[in-house]
C-alpha cells in the first residue's frame, strides 16, 4: 500500500511540473507578444539636450503679491529633484524666463452667505531657450484643482491661501517640467 501511494505522489508531481512548466512558457510567450507584436515600444530615457537650467527673474502681471518669489523657488526644487543643476547666473543649458499671467481665487463653496473654499486658478506663460531653440509655453496651469478653506480666523484664512498658493506653484513647475520631458522623449 505504501508504494501505491508513493507512485501516485510521484504522478501528481509529474503533472504538476508539466503544468508549471505550460504555464510558464504561456506567461513568456503572452509577455512576448504583449511587448513587440502589437508595435508597443519603451519611450526612450535617451539624454536631455541639457544639464543645467538658468531661471529668470519671474514677471508676475496679475496683483497677487510674490507670486514671483514662489515660482521662482517651486521651478528651482523641481529642476533639482529632476537631477537638472540650476545656475544662479546665465550659462545654463536652458533659460527659462516664466511669466504668470493669471491668478484667480475663487468661491467653490458656502454655508449660510459665508465663504467655506475656495479655488485658485493660476496660469503661467514660459519661454524656454535650448541652446539656440526657442519654446513657447502658453498658459500653462495645474492639472489638479488646488483649494483651500477659508474658515476660522483671518490668520487661518491668510495661512491656508499661503499653502495652496504654494502648493499651486508647485503643481505647475511641475506641470511646465513634465512638458519639457515630454518633448524631448525619444
Amino acid at each position: 500500500m505504501k508504494v501505491q501511494s508513493l507512485k501516485l505522489k510521484v504522478k501528481s508531481f509529474g503533472k504538476l511540473r508539466y503544468s508549471l512548466l505550460y504555464l510558464l512558457l504561456f506567461t513568456f510567450h503572452f509577455s512576448l507578444f504583449t511587448v513587440f507584436g502589437c508595435g508597443y515600444h519603451l519611450a526612450g530615457s535617451g539624454p536631455l539636450p541639457f544639464n543645467s537650467a538658468t531661471i529668470e527673474a519671474v514677471d508676475n502681471r496679475t496683483y497677487e503679491p510674490r507670486l514671483e518669489e514662489r515660482l521662482h523657488r517651486a521651478l528651482s526644487e523641481e529642476f533639482l529633484a529632476q537631477g537638472i543643476r540650476v545656475m544662479s547666473t546665465k550659462g545654463g543649458d536652458l533659460e527659462l524666463k516664466p511669466t504668470v499671467t493669471y491668478f484667480l481665487m475663487t468661491p467653490i463653496a458656502e454655508v449660510g452667505g459665508k465663504v467655506q473654499e475656495y479655488a485658485i486658478v493660476m496660469r503661467v506663460s514660459v519661454r524656454l531657450k535650448v541652446r539656440e531653440e526657442i519654446i513657447e509655453l502658453k498658459d500653462v496651469e495645474s492639472p489638479v484643482r488646488i483649494t483651500h478653506k477659508a474658515g476660522g480666523s483671518v490668520r487661518d484664512a491668510v495661512m491656508e491661501k499661503e499653502k495652496a498658493t504654494d502648493r499651486a506653484c508647485r503643481e505647475i513647475a511641475r506641470e511646465i517640467i513634465n512638458k519639457l520631458f515630454i518633448r524631448y522623449a525619444k
